[in-house]
């Protein structure tokens, strides 16, 4: 890569970010931060965690998000001080958050350019996806979920936050990969 990117995906459960971040992370040198992977690892791992579960919110999962946080924010420092370009699969829905994993650049001495991609889907297609997760595993809250918290919460990504801004709609990914392309080559 010619330049070291802070790559953000941000959207709710189930619209795409992490099908999308495979794509890139095919196509270009960089290093994928998928919160997933290391929540897995903390879950299945620790013995006190073993019975947390993690699509609707309770005390064990705030206590095993707090851990997790930290040790997906210490990760990519590190990449970013070892000149690596960071692909964050989920990186939040609200600003605070997003800017939170933004601020990260500063960790390396290097100019790094940032993107955030918005993961874009419509309510129903959303909602069939959500319950689809659910069928998959009783224990699951992803439709509770998205209706009690994230749907209130989401915060649509504004052009102030990032150097560049694109928007993903399950249909556009070869745009999208362009796009990171053309960025590389300063054409965007």
């Amino acid at each position: 890569m010619k330049s070291q990117l802070l790559i953000l995906i941000s959207g709710h459960n189930a619209s795409g970010k992490s099908t999308l971040a495979k794509k890139i992370e095919s196509q270009f040198d960089i290093s994928r931060v998928n919160v997933d992977i290391i929540r897995d690892l903390v879950i299945n791992n620790i013995k006190y965690y073993s019975d947390t579960h993690y699509s609707y919110p309770n005390s064990k999962i705030k206590s095993a998000n707090k851990v997790i946080s930290i040790f997906r924010k210490e990760l990519i420092k590190e990449l970013l001080l070892q000149n690596q370009s960071v692909l964050i699969d989920g990186a939040g829905i609200t600003q605070e958050r997003r800017r939170a994993y933004l601020y990260l650049k500063n960790s390396s001495s290097n100019p790094i350019k940032t993107i955030i991609i918005e993961a874009t889907i419509d309510e129903n297609t959303l909602l069939n996806r959500l319950k689809n997760r659910d069928n998959k595993n009783n224990r699951h809250k992803w439709i509770d979920f998205y209706k009690d918290i994230r749907k209130e919460k989401y915060e649509t990504v504004e052009k102030k936050e990032a150097n560049f801004i694109l928007k993903y709609n399950q249909n556009n990914s070869k745009k999208i990969i362009q796009a990171i392309k053309d960025i590389l080559e300063d054409e965007y």
